[in-house]
């Protein structure tokens, strides 16, 4: 039995995992089944997973399946389970990914074990497979092959000694037999829960990784790799980062905080309810949160729990180092779901918040303090062709997936009009440094990246056919598909896989219409680096009859046929198109736990004439319109039935992982070979 298909099967309706050794009265019989047993523990990510579906599978594949309440707190009958059993923990509203969880020794008839989901759980599972996927043991040959209790046990040593100077700082007595999976706690931000407060799982590559939330290299960071080869001997015992106390801080607030700013968008986002948003608050040049994210205006708002991205330094008065301060994620959903439907939240608000004796938990919201509307983001895109025509490299246009970042430069944000130009250097940009200008087809209002990088400053009104911000460092296909990168300024000219940091800023310096300098910034990713294996797991890591894209969502058929071929009811220029899909499977058969948030829909011609736009996904839809822009320049999207003007079009559907990286599912057609390169 393969991932897809055991994880498949246990999440029918359900999700979870963990793992352990078994907390007391365990059974250690080999592959005894335990009748009148049940298991119960927390869920939690340093905050509580409410409502999470925590679903068991055995050594035989059998599954049984519980909710947990909404402090995270569930109990599991596990009568008739055969050990060891894995734990699949899965959020339905899609804020965290799967927790993994395992029970070498089921408890006895009549008695009970402990076995949290969290966290560090997920990093014990992590260190007991090859290859750092927790969810491999979802799978019985995994299971009865992995899970045993000595390499629990090393597991967690390993763990452990990790942990040390944590645990301790925590309070946690006896820190170098700390059991995370069988030790019960509260998820209140104390002790071990302080803990898990401290750190996120990340995977990058082919690689998974533990690592402090808030800590930068030069405060002493050292990440954990997660995988069977690690042992207690050679583990690194990082001290505890001076940003710890921050981050325990702001932790213990984060709930006040939300609610707070449940109040405040509730009451127009200004005035007397807005005490959480500090009087000098600016967001990429915004002054009013609402302006800076206009979904804030809606009163139908909804938040789900923040989390802490990364620590920052807040300038003093005088322009030198005050407080220390913290990057912060927000989910958010435009309203509440349908009665008896799991609450989704597909959007993020990043904002900087401070130290404050404004609120009554001395935090508040003073955001970044730039003054131009830009951004880098992390991204994986399934680029997936309905046309086999050649492209610019002289191959035939063939599927695959790649990775990287997209550089936003917002030419309708505060002082945008006076941009001309971007320079952007960063980790996985080539050493020069990427230059943006002003694109010349309709789109989104943002730079693009140039297709021919200059050696030197472009001149002032140097314009692009290039209608991207993302620049693509990392490529991967299907098993027995091939790719050549275009000689393109937005692609790499070789992977970077498994060489980038986890996380990066990246530095901006903007160009008005003389060519004169308006500044230069440093702007913080507030997602992994991530690379094209990201997007290709979430496709093969689930992908089945049931979902046949795995993780990612589904464009319906009809607009496939209709819209994406030439001899299709839409193949004319459209003025606006209906596009029906497939949401991402929630809960997710794999670890990319993907949110859908926004469809977007494209064409270029072989002129580089072009139509562009955008529109969000509310929860629980399956259809949205899409309106071709009629202002500052009315357009539709290009024919792909005129075999004198060949062009492409693309339906793009955008969502978002549990940490926010952006996953874009690029349905594309191209109608002859003279159409621009769509990848």
């Amino acid at each position: 039995m393969g991932v897809a298909t055991a994880i498949s099967s246990m999440l029918a309706g359900c999700g979870a995992d963990g793992n352990s050794v078994g907390g007391a009265n365990a059974n250690s019989g080999p592959g005894g089944a335990a009748q009148g047993a049940t298991v119960s523990g927390t869920v939690a990510s340093g905050s509580p997973v409410p409502n999470a579906v925590v679903t068991a599978v055995d050594v035989n594949g059998k599954t049984v399946t519980t909710q947990a309440g909404g402090s995270g707190a569930y109990t599991l009958d596990v009568t008739g389970l055969a050990q060891p059993v894995a734990l699949v923990a899965t959020d339905p509203g899609g804020q965290v990914g799967p927790f993994v969880s395992v029970l070498a020794s089921t408890p006895a008839a009549g008695q009970s074990a402990t076995a949290n989901v969290t966290t560090l759980t997920t990093a014990v599972s992590a260190l007991l497979t090859p290859g750092g996927n927790p969810l491999e043991l979802a799978i019985p040959a995994n299971l009865s092959a992995e899970v045993t209790p000595a390499k629990v046990q090393s597991a967690t040593q390993v763990l452990d000694t990790y942990l040390t100077h944590f645990l301790s700082a925590a309070g946690v007595s006896n820190p170098a037999a700390f059991d995370p999976i069988g030790a019960p706690f509260s998820a209140n931000h104390a002790g071990a829960d302080a803990v898990i407060d401290m750190f996120r799982i990340v995977a990058q590559g082919s690689a998974t990784y533990l690592t402090f939330i808030g800590a930068t290299s030069a405060q002493g960071n050292v990440d954990l790799t997660l995988n069977a080869q690690q042992s207690p001997g050679s583990v690194p015992q990082p001290p505890v980062p001076e940003a710890a106390a921050t981050v325990a801080s702001l932790n213990a607030g984060l709930a006040s905080l939300v609610a707070d700013m449940q109040a405040c968008v509730a009451a127009g986002g200004t005035g007397a309810a807005c005490n959480v948003v500090d009087p000098g608050y600016m967001d990429n040049g915004y002054a009013r949160i609402s302006r800076y994210d206009a979904n804030l205006q809606s009163a139908t708002v909804v938040f789900g729990t923040p989390s802490i991205v990364e620590t920052v330094g807040i300038p003093n008065a005088t322009g030198g180092q005050g407080a220390t301060g913290a990057l912060i994620g927000i989910p958010y959903a435009l309203s509440a779901p349908a009665q008896g439907q799991p609450q989704a939240y597909p959007y993020t608000l990043y904002t900087t918040v401070q130290p404050s004796v404004r609120t009554r938990y001395g935090w508040d919201i003073v955001g970044n303090q730039l003054p131009f509307d830009i951004s880098a983001t992390s991204r994986a895109t399934y680029r997936n062709f309905h046309d086999s025509f050649v492209n610019s490299t002289g191959s035939h246009d063939a599927s695959f997936f790649d990775a990287g970042v997209t550089l936003g430069v917002n030419l309708g944000g505060p002082g945008g009009r006076n941009i001309d130009a971007a320079h952007v250097t960063g980790p996985g940009l080539p050493s020069a440094g990427l230059w943006l200008v002003h694109s010349t087809v309709t789109g989104d209002g943002s730079l693009a990246i140039m297709a021919k990088q200059p050696s030197s400053q472009p001149a002032p009104g140097t314009t692009t056919g290039s209608n991207t911000n993302e620049y693509r460092w990392s490529w991967a296909t299907l098993p027995g598909g091939a790719f050549t990168p275009p000689a393109k300024g937005f692609w790499s000219t070789g992977k970077l896989d498994g060489s980038l940091p986890l996380y990066g800023a990246y530095t901006f310096t903007l160009y008005d219409s003389t060519g004169a300098a308006l500044g230069t910034y440093s702007v913080f990713n507030p997602t992994p680096l991530i690379d094209a294996q990201a997007g290709l797991n979430a496709y093969g890591q689930g992908n089945d009859a049931a979902h046949p894209q795995g993780a990612w969502p589904v464009l319906g058929a009809d607009v496939a046929a209709g819209f994406l071929s030439a001899t299709g009811a839409y193949a004319g220029a459209q003025a606006a198109l209906n596009v029906d899909f497939t949401p991402p499977p929630s809960p997710s058969p794999n670890p990319a736990q993907l949110t859908l948030g926004k469809i977007n829909v494209q064409s270029e011609d072989q002129n580089k004439a072009g139509c562009e736009a955008t529109v969000p996904v509310t929860s629980g839809a399956t259809s949205v319109a899409v309106a071709a822009p009629t202002s500052p320049i009315a357009c539709s999207f290009l024919a792909v039935d005129n075999a004198s003007d060949a062009a492409y079009r693309i339906v793009q559907l955008r969502s978002k992982n549990t940490q926010g990286v952006q996953f874009y599912l690029n349905e594309t057609y191209r109608s002859g070979q003279n159409a621009p390169d769509a990848s």
